[in-house]
This record gives C-alpha cells, sequence and structure tokens, in this order.
C-alpha cells in the first residue's frame, strides 16, 4: 500500500484546525482527531482558544465560523469560511436557516408538549388502574371473609342445639359470674355476629361498596 506524505507548516495546521472539525481533518492526515490534538506539543499548547488553556502558538486563522448550538432538523448546522467561499457569501443561507429554525423548534415543542401530555395520560390511567384494584381486591377479600364467617356460623349452630338439649336435662347451674344460661345466651350472641345477612343481602355488598383503597 503506498501512503502519500502531506506536508504543512506549523500555521497552516493551525489554520486547518479552525477551518474543520478535528476529527474530520484527521482522517486527512491519516489519524484520528485525538491524534492530531497531540502535534502540537507542550510548546504550542492546547487546541483551544480559552484563555485558561491557551499557552502559546495559537493564533487566529482569519475565517469565521458560525454554527447553531441548538438541533435544528436533527443537526446543528454551522458555516466555515475558506478562501474560496467568504462568509458573505454564506449569509443567504445562514439567514434563511435561521428564520426556519423557528417554526422548526416551535413544532419540535409541540411535539415534546404533546408527547409528555400523553406521557402524563398514560400514568394517570396506569395509576387509576392500579387503585381500582386495590379497592377490588380488598372487596374481594371482604366477601370471601363473609363466606368464611356463613361457614363458621354454620359449622357452629349445631354444637349449639347441642349444648341447649344438655342444658335442658342437666339444669342450670352459676359457673363464675354467670349461670350456664347466661353462658349459652353469651355464645348465641356471637354465633349470630357471624351471620352476613344480618341487614339483609343489600346490607352486606353495602359494606362491600364502601371499602376503599384505604381500608
Amino acid at each position: 500500500m503506498t501512503i502519500n506524505a502531506r506536508r504543512v507548516t506549523r500555521d497552516e495546521l493551525y489554520a486547518l484546525v479552525w477551518q474543520k472539525p478535528m476529527n474530520h481533518l484527521g482522517l486527512e492526515f491519516g489519524i484520528s482527531g485525538n491524534g492530531l490534538a497531540k502535534i502540537p506539543g507542550e510548546e504550542a499548547g492546547a487546541w483551544t482558544a480559552y484563555p485558561d488553556n491557551h499557552r502559546t502558538g495559537l493564533e487566529s486563522s482569519g475565517y469565521l465560523r458560525i454554527s447553531i448550538s441548538t438541533y435544528v432538523g436533527g443537526r446543528t448546522p454551522q458555516w466555515l469560511e475558506t478562501d474560496r467561499k467568504k462568509i458573505g457569501d454564506m449569509l443567504p443561507d445562514i439567514v434563511g436557516t435561521i428564520m426556519a429554525a423557528g417554526p422548526i423548534l416551535e413544532q419540535a415543542k409541540r411535539e415534546r408538549d404533546e408527547r409528555d401530555r400523553l406521557y402524563r395520560e398514560e400514568e394517570a390511567r396506569r395509576y387509576e388502574a392500579r387503585r381500582l384494584k386495590v379497592i377490588d381486591d380488598k372487596r374481594w377479600a371482604k366477601f370471601t371473609e363473609y363466606a368464611a364467617q356463613w361457614d363458621e356460623r354454620a359449622r357452629l349452630l349445631p354444637f349449639l342445639v347441642e349444648i341447649e338439649t344438655r342444658l335442658a336435662s342437666e339444669g342450670d347451674k352459676s359457673l363464675g359470674d354467670r349461670s350456664l344460661g347466661d353462658w349459652l345466651a353469651w355464645t348465641r350472641d356471637r354465633i349470630e355476629t357471624l351471620d352476613p345477612f344480618d341487614e339483609g343481602v343489600a346490607g352486606m355488598f353495602g359494606t362491600i361498596a364502601k371499602v376503599t383503597q384505604w381500608s
């Protein structure tokens, strides 16, 4: 493979740096942009015009560079002056691009706002769906609780009947602070608290309907 060497002076290299992006210029010399940035060495300083970094050797190329830092139509427009093309020749394009950028940026803002609005609406729908599911699960848990109480009541009632039968033959007695009759009444009252239909079907579902996500 044949390598064509290109020889430039330091001043010419400085001028080229101001005219073209470092990575593009590096391709012309067959090296990377980072490699090109090291060429000036310690004596010439960094490729920058910032006072804190600039030391010696960096001079203005005399060419103008105009750029729009905001993305316009998916790119950041810039115009580089050269010997063949002066900035004045590019002014119509520069002005036209700036004038066209207004509607483009406004449209981009509207699209961002619309995406944000749709995102917020979707998040609100998801939150509401989660909230309703929590309520629905809690209401179902209350319903199954009533079913369990109903089964428990059905299990205890035959036992209560047996107690009443035995008490009728054995007679009433006092046990502790209550008589056997009082104990029997206490047992019956506790069993009846398990009846989910105490206030009818409407009462049962009315209680379920009052369940919230915070219940």
